[in-house]
């Protein structure tokens, strides 16, 4: 069976911020110069853009017919490979009726093929660099002091906020909060892992108000902003559930 692939998306776990792509570098330049065919992309689970949903959009938008979705971890982890398919079965079943839905296949675990002892010995007979006490500490007095915000607001950035917009919502939040010169000594925005009420995807939390937002979508930052962040007024209509 021919699987050739228009797009290759090839996906991390997560990460602290930073594109992937960086460290990827060598074998994406190896991959297009032997394999020049495919659109090469890299994406994350949760964390930070690019997510696995927003590189599916960039290729349905490009017209890819045929995609596939590579684990580039090279030890199996079934809790991130079950992730991946629902992230991307979740894709496909929101994509408009109307729109392109290219023909997406999950590749098999790296690990399993028989090259993965050829990365392993590569490694050894690289032999390394020496480990050194010339590397940043774990303490500095810069991080004695706790921050003089007003409000820490914490938005999801797990696999199922991130894969309904919550990429989205962090940057509106981060240029709003900008062009409005509240500052991190105002307002400490942090990107985190799972906050669990996963079904009210994307959450957004404000403390120490203990205010959950639920489906607190890019289109309503403004209003978060200006009405509970600056003003102190929570917006009643956009609270999410809590369980009794």
């Amino acid at each position: 069976m021919n699987t050739a692939a228009d797009w290759v998306i090839i996906t991390t776990p997560t990460n602290r911020g930073a594109d992937p792509t960086a460290e990827l570098a060598t074998a994406l330049a190896k991959l297009r110069t032997h394999r020049p065919q495919a659109v090469y992309r890299v994406a994350v689970l949760g964390g930070a853009a690019p997510t696995v949903t927003e590189v599916l959009d960039e290729a349905a938008a490009a017209g890819a017919q045929r995609i596939i979705v590579l684990s580039g971890q090279t030890l199996t982890d079934r809790a991130m490979a079950a992730w991946f398919r629902r992230v991307v079965g979740h894709w496909l079943r929101t994509r408009p009726v109307d729109a392109h839905v290219p023909e997406i296949r999950i590749g098999p675990s790296l690990c399993d093929g028989a090259h993965y002892a050829d990365l392993i010995a590569a490694a050894l007979d690289h032999g390394g660099k020496p480990a050194t006490t010339a590397v940043a500490p774990l303490t500095s007095p810069l991080w004695t002091k706790i921050p003089t915000f007003s409000k820490h607001v914490l938005v999801c950035r797990g696999p199922r906020c991130s894969a309904q917009g919550a990429g989205e919502t962090a940057a509106a939040l981060s240029s709003g909060l900008d062009n409005r010169k509240m500052a991190d000594d105002i307002v400490l925005v942090t990107l985190t892992g799972c906050l669990f009420p996963c079904v009210q995807a994307p959450v957004v939390t404000v403390y120490p108000d203990n205010i959950w937002y639920a489906q607190l979508t890019a289109d309503r930052v403004g209003r978060l902003i200006d009405q509970h962040l600056r003003d102190g007024q929570p917006i009643s209509d956009w609270l999410g559930t809590r369980q009794d």
